[in-house]
């Protein structure tokens, strides 16, 4: 037989795991609706002689009496004859009946002896004292509590008795329903967006949190966004060390918002400390610059109408001797370049095309053939793929915004001419993007009759000739050991030829925006060897959508990085600060290591990274023979690659490939993977963009000779 009866050890050990599971002990247990639901424990018996126990839980929800559920749940294969008769009263099990259920146990051929049975809303747990004390088993066997009352929406959550994913759930719930959306977990500060204006970053806010006073100062304070930065601050100046605030979570969770309002608590709050009220010019350009990067790097998605398509790492520059802001660095990454010409439905490409349609005057939009046929969003390819009504978001003015964004251009040093080179600019990509092509593939491609007038505007508006642009778009050049050969390419891949263009030219006016804003940011007068910095990093969330290309693999590859970064500081060193402070009544929490997944991602030589870079490099390499590579790697040696178990091969697919984020397992279509891995512009193109006659957008292509390979998601830092 596999049961033998205990010994006292195992006993006493037993009961011991179990010394909360008292009567009127409440526990969590799952549900589809409502994802966890309370139950009370209404009943439990020991059998020391045999080691077993029976728990039996009754929803807090549960319309019956406590007496016809629990009388419902004694399985009847236990109880022969008797069993079947409805007993109207609770009783305990009986020792026969917990004999059954161990002898029921001891016929398996293999698994565990203990049980669980549900009978509409009650549960049955039948537990053998042996299996309870293996590693890791009481989290099996049995439901996690729930913490008591007087814990209700407490502000921090690592003060809670029992913290398990229930208890966080419930606790966050609890708050937000109290419109307390800011709660701590150590040190770190979760916010749940309240999707409504919220009276909770005035003045007064501020001046409460810049005077916190007191051991642990704000730390003490009530949890939110301006208690994280003034701790941030503190710790620069007391301990003269450089901080940083990272500022992540899924797409629409609120990053951007919470990022600028820490960008404004550093601006304003502490002015009082040296009797100035006024901001100075540079704490002024350091606010200027969220208009501009959410006009320019942020668009309409379906999760959110101002969501960052880029990541940004600011940091804020203070004088150590006075702790005033003297300057300011902007870093930007990951810029979504497949946005400025193509858009899911029901989104909208970068905010900016959108304001310039709806703001630019009557001799402005005449100047950029932005007028007539021209003068709507729905006019342009590049601006109309989202579909009816996609390009209108509610409460948003978009020619209010696109004031806003010229005067926040001006604040941050770009002249008046440098602005109209910019919109400028911005018109030549959307006529580039109405430019349309025919032909077959034996004739080759060739610019469409009724796309002649939008072809010449957008080469007029780029400072390029007709014909090379022509030319160009519609045949690529050969290079052999002898000679130079002209071939046509097919309607398609003039498509892409003119995409690549519009998305080039947009990243570098991007990066462009940046030189002159980081010059004013950082005057030459600031000497950096006397400034501490606090820095803030804004980077787009995790991403899960019904189709998910390659910029969503590289968003979520980052996600995990951060991840790990936060398992880091609030499991493992917390949980080693405790240890080291040798707390008795504490036991270890355990917690997802992600590093798998990421070793899946970027090891070498065998990762997805590696594998996609070598096959990009081959002439005859495709998405098809990259996913066939994935799968014959990582799905068909999942017993001898670690980390080949967060890949998964989708069962009706032959071009997806599926991985096991931290968050959530996410199908990613492989078609256009190499692509917009290499994301390259023909030379051709370059040399005719570089000879431009318009200066600026000679000047934004010389600037990078080759083009960044890192563009549609790859991880790319701008200076």
């Amino acid at each position: 037989m596999l049961f033998a009866a205990p010994d006292s050890q195992t006993v006493a050990q037993a009961l011991k795991v179990l010394e909360h599971y008292t009567r009127g002990a409440k526990a969590w247990f799952e549900d589809e609706e409502q994802a966890w639901i309370k139950a009370t424990l209404e009943q439990r018996t020991d059998d020391t002689a045999l080691g077993v126990a029976r728990l039996v839980f009754v929803r807090d929800s549960a319309t019956s009496t406590t007496a016809q559920l629990i009388a419902q749940t004694t399985p009847m294969a236990l109880h022969g004859e008797a069993g079947r008769r409805r007993r109207a009263s609770v009783r305990a099990a009986t020792a026969d009946e917990l004999k059954r259920v161990v002898a029921r146990g001891s016929r398996l051929t293999g698994g565990r002896i203990s049980s669980r049975t549900q009978v509409d809303a009650s549960y049955v747990f039948d537990i053998l004292f042996s299996e309870l004390l293996e590693k890791g088993a009481d989290a099996e066997l049995l439901p996690p509590l729930c913490n008591p009352a007087i814990l209700d929406s407490a502000a921090d959550l690592t003060t809670l008795s029992y913290l398990h994913e229930p208890a966080v759930l419930y606790n966050l719930r609890r708050r937000y329903e109290r419109h307390d959306i800011y709660t701590y977990s150590g040190v770190v500060l979760v916010a749940m967006n309240p999707f409504s204006p919220v009276a909770l970053y005035g003045a007064d806010e501020m001046a409460r949190y810049a005077r916190s006073s007191g051991a642990g100062g704000a730390a003490t304070a009530d949890p939110h966004l301006f208690a994280i930065a003034e701790n941030a601050y503190r710790g620069m100046v007391n301990n003269n060390r450089n901080q940083t605030i990272i500022v992540y979570g899924e797409s629409g969770s609120g990053k951007t918002t919470s990022a600028k309002y820490i960008m404004r608590y550093f601006a304003q709050a502490h002015h009082a400390d040296a009797n100035d009220v006024q901001m100075s010019t540079v704490e002024n350009q350091i606010l200027a610059t969220n208009p501009v990067f959410e006009s320019f790097g942020n668009a309409k998605t379906t999760r959110n109408d101002n969501s960052s398509r880029f990541g940004k790492f600011l940091d804020i520059k203070f004088e150590r001797q006075r702790q005033r802001i003297v300057g300011g660095r902007i870093r930007t990454f990951l810029l979504e370049r497949s946005r400025v010409v193509y858009q899911p439905p029901t989104e909208r490409n970068y905010h900016i095309f959108y304001q310039l349609l709806a703001g630019a005057d009557a001799s402005l939009r005449a100047e950029l053939h932005l007028d007539g046929e021209f003068a709507t969003c729905g006019a342009f390819h590049y601006t109309s793929q989202g579909g009816p009504g996609s390009a209108a978001i509610a409460g948003v003015d978009d020619a209010a915004d696109f004031a806003v964004t010229a005067a926040s251009l001006d604040t941050v040093g770009i002249s008046s001419s440098q602005r109209g080179d910019i919109w400028r600019t911005l018109a030549g990509i959307l006529h580039l993007g109405n430019v349309s092509f025919s032909g077959t593939e034996s004739t080759g491609s060739f610019v469409s009759p009724e796309s002649e007038a939008p072809f010449a505007i957008a080469a007029a508006l780029l400072g390029v000739g007709d014909a090379k642009l022509r030319q160009w778009l519609t045949k690529r050049q050969i290079v052999t050991r002898h000679d130079h050969i002209l071939a046509r390419v097919n309607r398609t891949q003039a498509l892409v030829i003119r995409d690549s263009i519009a998305k080039f030219v947009y990243s570098r006016l991007f990066d462009w925006i940046l030189g002159p804003i980081n010059a004013s940011l950082l005057p030459t007068a600031v000497d950096e060897s006397q400034t501490s910095f606090v820095g803030v990093l804004d980077i787009y969330g995790f991403e899960h959508f019904e189709h998910n290309s390659f910029e969503q693999f590289c968003i979520n590859y980052a996600n995990e990085k951060l991840q790990q970064n936060f398992n880091h500081h609030v499991f493992k060193l917390e949980q080693d600060e405790y240890q080291r402070e040798q707390l008795a009544s504490w036991t270890f929490i355990g917690f997802q290591d992600n590093q798998p997944c990421i070793d899946l991602i970027e090891g070498k030589p065998i990762g997805i990274l590696a594998l996609l870079d070598e096959e990009s490099r081959l002439e005859q390499g495709s998405d098809r023979t990259f996913t066939e590579k994935l799968y014959r790697q990582f799905a068909e040696q999942q017993q001898s690659i670690a980390s080949a178990g967060y890949f998964r091969k989708p069962r009706f697919s032959n071009t997806a490939f599926t991985i096991r984020h931290y968050a959530h397992d996410v199908t990613y279509e492989g078609d256009g993977f190499l692509e917009k891995n290499k994301d390259t512009v023909p030379d051709e193109i370059l040399d005719l963009l570089c000879a431009s006659s318009f200066e600026f957008v000679g000047s934004l292509v010389s600037a990078s000779a080759v083009p960044a390979k890192s563009t549609d998601g790859a991880a790319k830092s701008t200076d």
